[in-house]
């Protein structure tokens, strides 16, 4: 059963809820919602009804500036 209207993305990638960028960080929902309010963050692209859609190279992007390169045992 769908929600009754179509998200369009404005470009060719599909756009990343809240929800998916809790998968990306492996944290849980809430946390991606609270993180998606810091000022630093990309601001989404598109919102329909109380969904916020972003770019996922954009959320990407922002993830790669904070999160220290993996310590590779050297």
């Amino acid at each position: 059963m769908g929600l009754g209207y179509t998200i369009a993305a404005v470009t060719d990638e599909s756009l990343w809820t809240t929800g998916d960028i809790a998968k990306e960080l492996g944290v849980t929902t809430e946390r991606a919602r609270q993180l998606s309010h810091r000022p630093d963050f990309p601001a989404p692209v598109q919102t329909v009804r109380h969904f916020r859609l972003w770019r996922p190279s954009d959320v990407q992007e922002w993830i790669a500036r904070r999160r220290p390169a993996p310590d590779d045992g050297t």
